[in-house]
């Protein structure tokens, strides 16, 4: 899974070795990116494994979250045309949504106090609720609204609801209808519209790979279904920053007032961890603000089982990047493509932090914890997040510290809250449920804010949602 192959719209270009340096330091099977500046794509490229069949710069990935913002450009526009506004409960318009008393702006900004996922089953893979399902399910609302920043998924399916009962339509159709088509983006919807690429997730110590499922998301689809291709993200991505070719096309989609409305910085994403650190970036209304050093981006990141992507656009300059990868693991971010574009020095790809060894549960800080009969015994050690590695510790006054094992990841710290694990420190799962799945009396996974955790990656020995490759870790190519 070294040797790559490159496709490119742009012969020549210096942004295509760059490309196939962060697949081949990543190990992604497909890493297709674009570039625009001046309202036009001026560089795209494909990046692949031989095994991975040949992709081209037209090959859609699923974008996950990149979908959100597209979401709130639909929320926008009823904004702008007074059927609803930021200030309402969402109650007033949803009569069943969770949360009725956050604001359409609180949900747009991630402060409405709903937990980060969907109960039940890891639903990116198992599959997402109706939303009869989603409004009887039990989300909790950890915080009142406005508290705090806390990313909820399900706080953009209630958006997308939104959309489909006021303008009366399913809201991907809202989107083509309204935005995608308006401003060119013709290889995007809700499913592949055109050639798409298979999603994967790479065994962390082996040349290995595993076949993602791809799995109905239903009324969760406003969180993360929409497929695209990066030449597309950049168009949409220089629309946001107003670099849009066809002006008047943009102006129609959503005025220039409102677009900068969208990427105000409202709130800090404070995901630092339990040690704290530099904030680098905000959250405006369902757009990502990050400040790099000194240039500041609007877009946003995804990820589902399977694929990642991440778009960037600088606000100051227009240039935009977009990058999609097959790959669970995910490439890093377009920063370093960004850079490179912009002539900022001479970006080097960032060297890949190592899996970190196992942590022994045997210690006494482990036995003590599974003595006060709130940490089950035996939960340290090295966990697995479908193929992406985290360790876990648990202190001597019984906390469990829950860190990915790769610099930068996510981080938790869970304590004892009313007999069950949450989190209480930093990070992604802060205020969410951590559950060990027992089997005779040792756990054999983990259930974190629904995520299911294993000692190997995607043990077949346990429940995983959305199940496992039949053909178990296989060698890339092998079962086609």
């Amino acid at each position: 899974m070294i040797q790559s192959q490159v496709t490119s719209t742009a012969p020549g270009s210096a942004l295509s070795g760059l490309l196939l340096e962060l697949r081949d330091a990543a190990r992604v099977p497909a890493l297709s990116a674009a570039v625009g500046r001046g309202g036009e794509v001026v560089w795209a490229d494909v990046a692949a494994a031989p095994w991975a069949g040949e992709p081209t710069a037209e090959h859609a990935f699923r974008i996950g979250s990149v979908t959100k913002p597209m979401v709130a450009v639909a929320v926008l526009r009823l904004v702008s045309e007074g059927a609803v506004a930021l200030a309402d409960p969402i109650g007033r318009h949803l009569p069943d949504a969770p949360a009725p008393d956050a604001t359409i702006r609180h949900l747009l900004t991630h402060t409405s106090g709903l937990q980060a996922e969907f109960p039940g089953p890891w639903w990116e893979r198992h599959g997402g609720p109706t939303w009869d399902e989603l409004a009887g399910s039990g989300i909790e609302q950890l915080w009142d609204p406005g508290e705090r920043y806390h990313y909820s998924n399900p706080g953009f399916a209630v958006l997308g609801r939104l959309v489909e009962v006021v303008r009366g339509s399913a809201w991907d159709k809202v989107l083509r209808d309204e935005l995608w088509e308006p401003l060119g983006m013709t290889a995007t919807g809700r499913v592949p519209v055109g050639p798409a690429v298979h999603g994967y997730a790479v065994h962390p110590d082996a040349d290995l790979v595993h076949h993602e499922p791809v799995p109905d998301y239903r009324a969760a689809g406003p969180a993360g279904e929409v497929w695209s291709t990066p030449s597309d993200l950049v168009r949409f991505g220089m629309w946001l920053v107003s670099r849009e070719a066809d002006r008047d096309a943009g102006e129609a989609v959503l005025p220039l007032e409102l677009r900068r409305h969208l990427a105000v910085p409202r709130v800090v994403v404070d995901d630092a961890g339990p040690e704290g650190g530099p904030w680098a970036t905000a959250h405006g209304l369902g757009v990502r603000v990050r400040q790099d050093g000194t240039v500041r981006t609007v877009g946003h990141g995804g990820s589902v089982p399977g694929f990642t992507a991440d778009l960037r656009a600088d606000v100051a300059t227009g240039d935009v990047v977009a990058v999609c990868g097959s790959s669970t693991g995910g490439f890093g971010d377009g920063t370093t493509l960004l850079a490179a574009f912009q002539g900022d020095g001479a970006p080097t790809v960032p060297p890949v932090a190592p899996t970190a060894p196992p942590v022994s549960d045997d210690g006494p800080a482990g036995r003590q914890a599974g003595a006060s009969g709130g940490v089950p015994a035996g939960i340290a050690g090295t966990w697995y997040w479908g193929p992406v590695p985290f360790v876990v510790q648990v202190d001597a006054a019984g906390r469990v510290d829950l860190r990915s094992a790769r610099s930068g990841g996510r981080g938790t710290l869970f304590d004892v809250v009313g007999g069950e694990l949450r989190g209480v420190e930093g990070g992604y799962w802060l205020g969410e449920r951590l559950r060990a799945v027992e089997a005779d009396g040792a756990p054999v996974a983990l259930d974190i804010g629904t995520f299911h955790f294993t000692r190997a990656p995607y043990d077949p020995g346990t429940a995983v949602p959305g199940g496992v490759d039949e053909a178990g870790w296989h060698r890339p190519g092998a079962t086609g």
